[in-house]
């Protein structure tokens, strides 16, 4: 009798932890993921982004400018009339004779009105008159009688003249049973993290495109308002330049019967070929010029393109980041999905 009541109670305590450990396997799954790592997750945020400004553009003005001894020259040309030439213009005559041949000569003293009409209208120079002015360039006793031009420059760079990705969807978690509430819980937490680190870089991505805008909506107006006062200023040089070659040469025929014949033609060579050095300068620069006022405005547009790029890369890689982490901690609350609570 005694052994049947001990094997009674063994079977009576074997049921009960039987019983015990099926309640235990029945508890549900929690619900929701762990609530720290959910403060976590909703703790990221996309790192603050300074937006860069686009490079200044640096440009210097052309420039023209006389040479002291045609200066000198121009003045003492008047005093020719009394018989008496001046040391300079003798010099300056002595210069021309020695640089260039009989013929150079000639064909420069001979220059037609038309062929200066021509130039001053923008014209280029004949290959013929070209190669004789670029003798007198190269020559140093004549170019220090020749006016010196500066071109204009766009970002230290010198002007000569002349016609002129998308963001890949985070991958889903496998071996996840969708249905489950906890690891639903923990999806819908991770959307709207994503969703608002989404509208934060949409709200970055406008501002960046807002800069670009800003940085651009200008330059058409700067441009045009760059180029129209150009030709006018380059009319007047050129209108100055004929009128002070067409007083030389009245101040040399006024002279003509009293200086002689070989001085009188080589000094009127001199003449012309400064107003053909004046004139072609003229319109090396006043195309220089307008072509500057181009490239600033493409320099400039380009400097807004690389600040937008710039400024965009760092605003998708701020997102990025964020994105990553909250990506990480989404996997840390679908573990706490497992580890809390039932199967355990």
């Amino acid at each position: 009798m005694k052994k049947r009541t001990l094997s009674l109670c063994a079977y009576g305590l074997a049921l009960t932890l039987v019983m015990y450990n099926c309640k235990k396997k029945d508890e549900p799954f929690p619900t929701e993921p762990d609530s720290e790592l959910v403060k976590e997750i909703n703790g990221i945020e996309a790192a603050p982004v300074t937006l860069v400004q686009p490079a200044a553009v640096t440009t210097t003005p052309s420039s023209l400018t006389a040479s002291a001894q045609a200066t000198e020259v121009a003045g003492a040309m008047s005093s020719l009339s009394s018989g008496t030439v001046p040391a300079s213009v003798q010099g300056a005559s002595d210069n021309i004779k020695a640089a260039l041949s009989p013929t150079e000569l000639n064909t420069l003293s001979t220059l037609s009105p038309a062929m200066v009409g021509a130039i001053a209208a923008g014209g280029a120079l004949p290959p013929d008159m070209k190669a004789i002015m670029d003798k007198a360039m190269a020559n140093p006793a004549l170019a220090a009688y020749l006016p010196k031009m500066t071109l204009p420059t766009v970002n230290g760079k010198a002007v000569s003249g002349g016609r002129t990705g998308a963001i890949e969807e985070v991958e889903k978690t496998e071996g996840i049973e969708v249905e489950d509430a906890c690891i639903q819980a923990a999806q819908a937490t991770f959307d709207a993290v994503k969703a608002r680190l989404d509208a934060t870089k949409a709200t970055r991505d406008a501002e960046v495109a807002a800069a670009y805008n800003t940085a651009i909506a200008p330059l058409t107006a700067e441009q045009a308002s760059c180029t129209s006062g150009i030709p006018a200023t380059y009319n007047a040089l050129r209108t100055a330049a004929q009128a002070q070659a067409t007083q030389a040469l009245a101040d040399l025929a006024a002279a003509q019967s009293v200086i002689p014949a070989d001085l009188y033609a080589t000094l009127r060579a001199y003449v012309n070929i400064q107003l053909l050095s004046l004139l072609s300068s003229i319109n090396t620069l006043q195309a220089a010029d307008l072509k500057a006022c181009s490239e600033k405005t493409a320099a400039a547009t380009a400097a807004a393109q690389a600040a937008r790029d710039a400024n965009a890369a760092a605003v998708n890689a701020s997102y990025q980041e964020a994105l990553a982490k909250a990506t990480a901690k989404k996997a840390d609350l679908v573990k706490s999905c497992h580890n809390q609570g039932g199967g355990n």
